[in-house]
């Protein structure tokens, strides 16, 4: 009873610490706003979207500027809503950001607390094959993986984003737990025989879960960017799969004068994306700064 009445104090106390943030910091309370306008749009919106928006094919009603036959925000070069599009491809985006800082922070945080936490040997060994991991091209190795593949799935991309840049986040996490593992509370958690996991995960975990909820916020943001950036160059996900790069290669096939003449096929998207990324990075700030205070005071 006394454990889940804590539990209730800290989350309560966390709520609090969070709007008490907002209120001091504008930016974070416009960044908060646009997010849960732009979430609540796409989770209602794609009640709306058919399914097969991502190869449907229309001649006669491609790149129709805004508000004409109904279109808000006009149709794509497919003859497909413009609008619809958007909704799907944030979607999908979102999922693959999600999906792939998810991923990425579960394997920091077992892996890099256990890699701080016994090291020796086994730190050692860890931090060569992460030196030799960050070394290598990512984008290189990546863009061939997605030649050869010819598209992947949803799924199948956040799986090998995951796996190709996992490093720097175990080791961030590695640095957080080697600060730890010498004060007082897990030396006296040896001594009196708690278990190893126990020490690391109701001990350590949450006196480094700020930096690491900064991190997750980090990664999901540059998770997006990094999508957009391969599917821009032609590579991720497959023929048929909106997502917010697939709307953007609309720059690199479209002359100078098209760009903006046909704006509305590509300032929406942006928009969105800009609006992504920042929220995301700001919110992830503040949820940080009310955790450390939680922490402080608990």
């Amino acid at each position: 009873m006394k454990s889940t009445f804590n539990k209730q104090r800290l989350g309560s106390r966390f709520v609090k610490n969070f709007w008490r943030e907002l209120e001091h910091d504008n930016l974070g309370l416009v960044a908060t706003i646009l997010l849960i306008v732009l979430f609540l749009f796409i989770f209602i919106g794609q009640l709306f979207v058919p399914s097969d928006i991502g190869t449907m094919s229309s001649v006669l009603d491609s790149n129709l500027p805004p508000l004409t036959n109904g279109h808000i925000l006009g149709t794509t070069d497919s003859g497909a809503d413009l609008l619809l599009t958007l909704i799907m491809a944030a979607r999908n985006s979102l999922i693959i950001g999600f999906g792939v800082a998810t991923l990425i922070t579960l394997i920091s945080v077992v892996f890099g607390m256990m890699i701080g936490y016994f090291g020796g040997w086994v730190d050692w060994l860890a931090m060569r094959i992460i030196d030799f991991w960050l070394v290598m091209p990512i984008l290189m190795i990546l863009a061939i993986i997605f030649s050869t593949a010819k598209g992947m799935s949803i799924w199948s991309l956040i799986v090998i984003l995951s796996l190709m840049n996992w490093p720097a986040n175990v080791r961030l996490v590695r640095t957080l737990t080697l600060s730890e593992v010498n004060r007082d509370y897990v030396e006296a958690g040896k001594i009196s025989g708690t278990p190893w996991f126990k020490i690391l995960f109701t001990g350590i975990l949450p006196n480094i879960s700020s930096t690491i909820i900064s991190d997750y916020a980090l990664t999901l943001a540059g998770s997006i960017g990094l999508e957009t950036g391969l599917t821009f160059l032609g590579f991720g996900l497959k023929h048929g799969t909106s997502s917010i790069g697939s709307m953007l290669t609309v720059l690199s096939d479209s002359s100078a004068s098209s760009i903006y003449t046909n704006w509305w096929l590509w300032l929406p998207v942006t928009l969105v994306l800009i609006i992504i990324t920042f929220g995301i990075v700001v919110l992830g700030q503040v949820v940080r700064r009310a955790i450390d205070q939680r922490q402080s005071i608990s």
